[in-house]
């Protein structure tokens, strides 16, 4: 198209070379395949002449100009209803849709919603509706939009639910819609619904003359659509049909005169019939179907309505018996053999007896062999199964490498073949109680499972011998490397093993003397962050690849390539220059050769700088951290230079190994958390503040219960004996108490609590070391947080005990009650104190309960003034008359304190009419 002269966009766009001549007019024909859909405008240059196809062109989206299609309509169904007596469906109503003024084809749909499908179409001739035209003027053929058709009642239709759509169309085509606009009346359905009623007058099987026999009646208004009726015999069992048969209508006069003789067919609607007995049925829960389809061939058609005897069913019943006299392995002769009997109803129709060897721990047969049965006498004398005469098996099987280490069971089987192969019925006796292990002995050692940090291997090496290499190749073995992280394995190798007389010497496992093995793996990319084990497999291959038979040892020792370890050696500040050094060992270096040092602004919480640093020689760590793969290249210093405005910030170093230059990508890195530059910190005589988790003392998690001992776990103990209170003091009458329970459970009668006597208590492990192991969590972790970030830490964990009750010498999570100094200890691990005088697990040990004592003299604690007391001081009280201190809690306003005195831990006036002497304030904060 041509543009034209634009004036006022040039003195507006004076910079824009065609701005004086940018000016369009164009129109486009509106089509169908436009309507309901949104619109925009692109404006296009391009090469003169070529238009979209050069290749070469300059877009303007008008986003802020769109143009949406819609149409409106409406629609109503005045009929829809079945006539039966003429067999059609009657549809009449309205669809006004201004679509119709480019798709004037208008269709009428019969839409099956119980299918959801399409059942028929038609074009229809709108008439004149003037009615709709008054109060739908706006739409464009509202005053010609009635339609009145019929469609022919078809067999699909009977029992479903029938939906009506109104369809305008650009296409005059019976067979295509085209573009098209529709409506659909889905609040007006109609329901094709068919009365029925049956019932079965004989179901029984005749075994002696080989039928299944049934007789009954069925009457339902489908059968005018569908006049074919069958009878289904079903197998309830198997979930399938056995046999159906065609049936003729039979008179039924009586169900005619019945309630039922408003159904369509009542007066002719029994039937009689009966199936030949087939192996398939036996032992099997047999049912009937009967159906009505729009077929008189033996096949259904496509359309039918069903009744199922579900409430009578009859049980093809067959009486079985079995013994497995013999099941052993011979290793000598190499053979398992079997032998018993098994007497079964169902032989009569299934001739054919197998014996199966069965590998239970793989969950699938190994073997089978058709065996045929011989007389038995002595079981015809006590049992009347119909083969008891005749129903004893012997046979042996080869034994194979697949056999070995696994748990082997028998089963007999009777089948309607005679062949090597099933047939397509079988009658099967497990015997579940009797099976075989084929034990095999193994003994394993890892001597080296190490890295190699210089030549970037793991070295593997050790011995592994096994009773099952007798069934398996004599150099089939395979030693494996297995990510335990990712859950699969990473490489393996055919490492035969060599002469180990020192093995043979102490075990009698068959390829003693004959069990080394040595071997090496390249370290990968893929390995990294990882936990790797060791398997060493004997298999019946000796290929690269395993045979169909293993017999593995899983190594418990790990390597663990997730690891890595630093320190800064030095963090220090000039002015504007800060400069670090230090070390970091990682085995991620394999696939993260670039090491990038971060220079970290806490008080900005964000990255200032970074470096990629050249490692040094570091042969001081070859000691203490020689298992890293670069522990002898790990150190490094670098300097940063920062803005002016940042020179008072927090800054701390993130040491970073990347696999890009730019220390982005695949990265593995580690906060170096041991020194901070600027960072909130107490004087030196004063307890540091922790920016770390502070743990539980290791060997004090998991400690025994007796005399003397409080705490949480006494009071678990305490409540199981019915001997709990609030002083929690675990008694020599609980000791003789827990000593009978120790008796009575086959354990040493100490009277003291271990873990086995815990869970004999009916606690869990977890709970047992759970208790002793909690640290309220670090709730400061910014060194540039400030003082009062640490105090409200310390008042916000005791606020999660509040309620809590008042338990002696507890100090652990707050789902249970906690004492004053167990309390304050909590609080202060939360802001990242950890005081010496005193410990959480500890409190409960017998002489402990006063650890407000050990606090209140603790000389990295500040004394302060009684007029100097700030939120966040201990607040240590004096029993009153004495000069003993017996309470503390931690101050929250100058006169209200949080503390645990009984019944619980609350929020109190600082001195109260129990304890209103005080003793001192200290501070925990500078």
């Amino acid at each position: 198209m041509v543009t034209v002269a634009s004036p006022d966009i040039a003195h507006a766009y004076r910079n824009v070379y065609n701005a004086g001549k940018s000016r369009f007019n164009v129109q486009f024909d509106l089509t169908p395949a436009i309507l309901n859909h949104q619109l925009e405008i692109i404006s296009r240059y391009s090469q003169a002449g070529k238009g979209n196809d050069s290749g070469h062109y300059s877009d303007y989206w008008f986003n802020n100009n769109r143009l949406s299609l819609t149409t409106n309509k409406q629609g109503h169904l005045d009929q829809f209803y079945l006539d039966k007596a003429n067999k059609k469906v009657v549809i009449s109503g309205w669809h006004a849709d201004d679509a119709s003024a480019l798709m004037p084809t208008h269709f009428i749909t019969l839409y099956d919603k119980t299918t959801g499908k399409e059942l028929a179409h038609q074009i229809v001739k709108n008439i004149a509706s003037p009615d709709i035209a008054t109060y739908q003027a706006g739409i464009a053929n509202a005053g010609q939009s009635r339609f009145s058709t019929s469609f022919e009642i078809t067999p699909e239709m009977v029992g479903h639910q029938l939906m009506v759509i109104s369809r305008y169309s650009d296409s005059t085509s019976e067979d295509d819609y085209g573009h098209h606009s529709d409506y659909q009346f889905n609040n007006e359905l109609l329901n094709f619904s068919v009365n029925q009623a049956a019932h079965l007058d004989k179901f029984t099987i005749d075994q002696a003359a080989g039928k299944v026999n049934i007789s009954g009646w069925h009457a339902d208004d489908a059968s005018i659509y569908m006049p074919g009726h069958f009878i289904i015999l079903f197998d309830k069992t198997a979930n399938r049909e056995i046999a159906h048969q065609q049936v003729a209508p039979v008179a039924s006069p009586d169900i005619a005169h019945t309630a039922y003789g408003s159904i369509a067919n009542a007066a002719q609607c029994r039937f009689n019939i009966s199936f030949d007995i087939v192996p398939e049925m036996v032992g099997h829960d047999l049912l009937v179907i009967s159906r009505y389809s729009n077929s008189n061939t033996n096949r259904y058609g496509s359309a039918t309505s069903d009744y199922w005897f579900s409430n009578q069913t009859v049980n093809f019943p067959v009486k079985q018996q079995a013994y497995l006299e013999n099941f052993r392995i011979d290793k000598a002769a190499n053979k398992v053999y079997v032998s018993g009997w098994h007497a079964d109803d169902a032989s009569v129709y299934m001739p054919g007896h197998y014996v199966i060897l069965f590998d239970k721990t793989a969950g699938r047969e190994i073997a089978h062999k058709l065996v045929s049965v011989t007389a038995s006498p002595d079981i015809m004398k006590a049992t009347h199964i119909t083969n008891s005469e005749k129903a004893r098996f012997n046979t042996s099987f080869d034994i194979t490498p697949e056999m070995v280490g696994h748990e082997l069971e028998v089963i007999s089987r009777y089948s309607n073949s005679d062949t090597e192969n099933y047939g397509t019925a079988t009658s099967d006796y497990w015997f579940s109680n009797q099976t075989v292990n084929f034990a095999v002995n193994q003994k394993a050692y890892l001597e080296q499972f190490s890295l190699d940090a210089a030549n970037r291997k793991i070295n593997v090496s050790g011995w592994h011998a096994d009773d099952a290499t007798v069934y398996y190749k004599p150099d089939g073995h395979y030693v494996i490397l297995f990510d335990k992280t990712a859950n699969h394995e990473v490489a393996h190798q055919l490492v035969p093993v060599t002469a180990s007389p020192d093995i043979a010497k102490f075990t009698n496992i068959a390829n003693a003397d004959r069990t080394r093995f040595s071997t090496s793996f390249d370290i990968t990319p893929a390995m990294l962050n990882h936990t790797l084990v060791v398997i060493s497999r004997y298999s019946n291959s000796d290929t690269k690849d395993y045979g169909t038979a293993t017999s593995d040892y899983w190594f418990n020792n790990q390597i663990n390539l997730n690891q890595q370890n630093g320190w800064l050696d030095s963090l220090s500040q000039d002015g504007t220059t800060i400069s670090a050094a230090g070390w970091h060992v990682a085995n991620s270096v394999v696939g993260q050769p670039h090491h990038v040092i971060l220079l970290w602004d806490y008080s900005r919480n964000r990255e200032v700088a970074r470096h990629e640093v050249k490692n040094v020689a570091s042969p001081d760590l070859a000691s203490s951290q020689g298992n890293y793969l670069n522990a002898p290249q790990a150190r490094f210093s670098t300097s940063f230079t920062v803005d002016p405005s940042m020179v008072h910030d927090c800054f701390g170093i993130i040491s970073r190994y990347s696999n890009q230059a730019d220390g982005e990508g695949s990265t593995s890195q580690l906060w170096l958390t041991n020194r901070y530059l600027n960072a909130y910190q107490n004087p030196s005589w004063m307890y540091q503040v922790n920016y770390q988790q502070i743990q539980a003392n290791p060997s004090e998690v998991g400690h025994n219960i007796g005399p003397g001992y409080e705490g949480v776990k006494t009071w678990f103990i305490k409540s199981r004996l019915g001997t709990a209170n609030i002083h929690n003091q675990y008694t020599m009458g609980d000791a003789y108490a827990i000593m009978n329970i120790q008796r009575s459970h086959g354990l040493p009668a100490t009277g003291w609590v271990d873990l086995p006597t815990w869970r004999a208590l009916g606690y869990s492990d977890d709970l047992w070391y759970g208790i002793d192991s909690y640290v309220q969590p670090l709730q400061v972790t910014n060194p540039a947080a400030g003082r009062q970030a640490h105090i409200e830490a310390m008042i916000n964990a005791a606020y999660q005990y509040m309620g809590k009750p008042w338990w002696a010498g507890c100090s652990s999570a707050p789902a249970w009650g906690v004492d004053c100094s167990g309390l304050v200890m909590q609080a202060l691990y939360a802001a990242g104190i950890n005081p010496t005088s005193a410990s959480s697990t500890h409190h409960g040990y017998p002489g402990n309960e006063w650890n407000s004592r050990d606090l209140f003299t603790d000389p990295h604690f500040a004394n302060v003034g009684w007029n100097d007391r700030q939120r966040g001081d201990l607040v240590f009280y004096y029993e009153p008359g004495t000069r003993t201190i017996w309470h503390v809690a931690i101050l929250l306003d100058p006169n209200t304190v949080i503390e645990s005195w009984p019944p619980s831990v609350m929020v109190q006036p600082i001195t109260n009419g129990q304890r209103n002497v005080i003793a001192g304030i200290r501070r925990v904060f500078a």
